[in-house]
């Protein structure tokens, strides 16, 4: 017979290991400490969730480090369920990393779901190798609200993850920092915010557990940053020595999300959350919300035929940071690691973000079939693509 003092799950949440491929790498040191005090103060845990950025940037040698730890602490541990980030996939084959990945960890969806004691547990991923963000395809999104209405009870918590945290929302993704990263960020917020159940845990921003908006409540759902594993942030925009992360207790009546300092094998006072059930989230407004500026990104060009000596316009949305639209030759593919090189480009940051227009001008192409690209965060990873021709007059 469960009481009010025994919690229905408990599960570790972890973040951002880092892990390098020297086994006395201080990022490879601190994942190893970290298994070890999981597995001196949580026995008798269910799962460990991990958000991403297993590896310092995807290398093969950095995942057999990473597996070593991993097999070396394994007996006496819960199982671990691993998401990707941004780190473990850019700069890179995508297909390539995500075969590392899978190799590794034995996970090979991009997004999966488990249900564990009774409580249901969802992993978001990247579809595309972007330097500091998550692509989410409309149907990874269609996904993950059809999770979502699977039993749903309001008194009953839903737990999401995904590496990169909602522009405006946890420590570290506010505007003055700028370390959100979801590039669906309205069509994800909108739909949480039809689920008031959800707890949304996120990392890459590798912020101090305990720094103002570790924990968000304000609109959407419930979200927290997770802190690091390999090394911490603060709100002072500076660098920490230091390796944090989550223990979770499920009640009835409430969820208790605890902070770790695996370092200093100790609780962080100071980020110790209480989840009261079921969960009050304040409705919003989508036309009056100002933090739902942030969307899908599409464009659309202002024609498909074009004389040689003719304007080319777009009109684009959800543009952040390096974000380009390239000219190429048409089926060209744009490749991290084979690169080439557009015929001409521009920056939306030198026009306007997230949405806007901008135009090449003069560009005299020769007769021929084009595609218009537009470029996530670097000109090598395309996002999607608009064919046209160039035609004699």
């Amino acid at each position: 017979m469960k009481t009010s003092l025994t919690p229905n799950i408990r599960f570790q949440v972890i973040t951002d290991t880092h892990v390098v491929a020297d086994p006395l790498g201080t990022y490879s040191i601190h994942f190893d400490h970290a298994l070890q005090d999981i597995r001196a103060t949580a026995p008798d845990s269910d799962g460990i969730m991990h958000i991403g950025d297993i590896t310092d940037s995807g290398k093969l040698e950095e995942y057999e480090t990473m597996g070593k730890i991993w097999a070396k602490n394994r007996a006496g541990l819960a199982p671990m369920y691993f998401s990707y980030g941004n780190h473990d996939v850019r700069w890179a084959d995508f297909e390539e990393r995500m075969n590392r990945f899978t190799a590794t960890t034995g996970i090979d969806q991009k997004y999966y779901d488990v249900w564990i004691r009774g409580y249901h547990f969802i992993f978001l991923g990247t579809e595309k190798g972007l330097k500091d963000s998550s692509f989410l395809s409309e149907m990874q999104l269609t996904w993950l609200e059809h999770q979502l209405s699977e039993q749903e009870a309001l008194h009953h918590p839903v737990f999401i993850f995904v590496h990169e945290p909602l522009k405006n929302t946890v420590a570290g993704s506010q505007n003055r920092f700028g370390w959100h990263g979801i590039r669906q960020d309205r069509e994800l917020k909108w739909i949480l915010s039809k689920y008031p159940q959800s707890i949304l845990f996120t990392g890459h921003t590798h912020w101090e557990l305990g720094a103002q908006d570790t924990m968000y409540q304000t609109k959407y759902a419930t979200m927290f940053n997770a802190g690091s594993v390999g090394y911490l942030w603060t709100d002072d925009d500076e660098l920490k020595e230091g390796s944090q992360g989550f223990y979770v207790e499920v009640y009835d009546d409430k969820v208790l999300v605890k902070g770790r300092d695996f370092k200093h094998h100790s609780w962080i006072y100071e980020a110790q959350y209480v989840i009261h059930l079921p969960v009050q989230i304040p409705l919003v407004n989508p036309d009056t919300d100002p933090d739902l500026s942030l969307g899908n990104p599409t464009m659309k060009l202002d024609k498909s035929r074009y004389l040689s000596h003719e304007a080319i316009h777009i009109t684009y949305t959800g543009s952040l940071g390096e974000d380009a639209f390239g000219i190429f030759p048409r089926d060209s593919m744009p490749h991290e690691v084979h690169q080439i090189v557009p015929i001409a480009f521009i920056q939306t940051h030198t026009v306007r973000q997230p949405d806007g227009e901008l135009t090449f001008e003069s560009m005299n192409l020769s007769i021929g079939s084009y595609d218009m690209i537009y470029l996530g965060e670097t000109l090598h990873t395309e996002l999607m693509r608009i064919p046209f021709d160039v035609v004699a007059e």
